[in-house]
């Protein structure tokens, strides 16, 4: 009886303990997103501005890869894509395009580049997210064709710069697959081959638990000396993974990185 007691009382304290824990991750707070109204009576200029917060968001990610009027770091200049996009694909117009380009990204890659754009963009933005970037890169260099469907706009709103999109998953392969790690980095347990930013197969040898949270908190307040490319850049990693993953998923990943040794 005593014994049974004392293993109770043990199993308590420690659920108490993990529960506290949990309490204690730093989850990074971001000012609340300017929320847009979307509706089936956007025109396409309207739509494409929408399109434009979306890109530039850290919800889409967009910009981490791409460049606009310049060469992106991991992924082709977007500038002129409006024009291009019709001639990319036999039998399909820009529009078509550009939406299978975000939704299904190794359907076809673009010439000197590797398939590395996560391929959860429709069901971490939605529809109407999608169809308002649609409508942005149709918009360079091209006529904005797409519309808003009537499904679409029952869909209510979109964020403006937001970080609201949650990263979906809770093994540590499908988190750093929809939180898009591997775009950028290379995992070999994982198969990741990204060649962006510094190479995590061996990461659990170099750096502390803490260590490797700050680094996925706070990504530009130590930055790594050396990348694939040359000397890391900060201002790249997306910095709203406290928001975006749960206090789970952070130690999910954080523990499954540090076991790469």
């Amino acid at each position: 009886m005593k014994t049974t007691l004392s293993v109770s009382i043990f199993v308590i304290a420690v659920v108490a303990l993990i529960a506290g824990f949990a309490t204690l991750i730093p989850q990074l707070e971001s000012p609340a997103p300017e929320t847009l109204d979307i509706s089936g009576e956007l025109s396409g200029a309207e739509l494409a501005e929408l399109g434009r917060s979306m890109f530039e968001s850290a919800e889409a990610g967009c910009l981490t890869c791409h460049g606009l009027g310049r060469e992106g770091l991991r992924a082709p200049d977007l500038a002129g894509i409006g024009s291009r996009a019709a001639t990319r694909a036999p039998g399909k117009s820009a529009e078509e395009y550009i939406r299978e380009s975000l939704v299904d990204p190794c359907a076809s890659v673009v010439e000197g580049y590797d398939c590395i754009m996560p391929q959860t963009l429709l069901q971490t933005l939605g529809p109407a997210k999608i169809t308002a970037l649609v409508a942005f890169l149709q918009s360079q260099g091209g006529e904005v064709t797409v519309r808003l469907t009537a499904e679409e706009a029952a869909g209510g709103t979109a964020t403006s710069g937001g970080s609201a999109g949650g990263v979906a998953g809770a093994t540590p392969e499908e988190i750093v697959a929809n939180a898009g790690c591997v775009a950028c980095h290379q995992i070999d347990t994982v198969g990741a081959t990204g060649a962006l930013g510094p190479n995590l197969s061996q990461v659990g040898a170099r750096l502390s638990l803490d260590q490797i949270r700050q680094s996925i908190l706070t990504p530009d307040a130590v930055i790594a000396e050396a990348c694939p490319t040359g000397p890391c850049t900060p201002g790249v990693m997306p910095k709203d993974f406290g928001t975006r993953l749960s206090a789970v998923q952070l130690e999910t990943l954080v523990v499954f990185l540090s076991n790469l040794k």
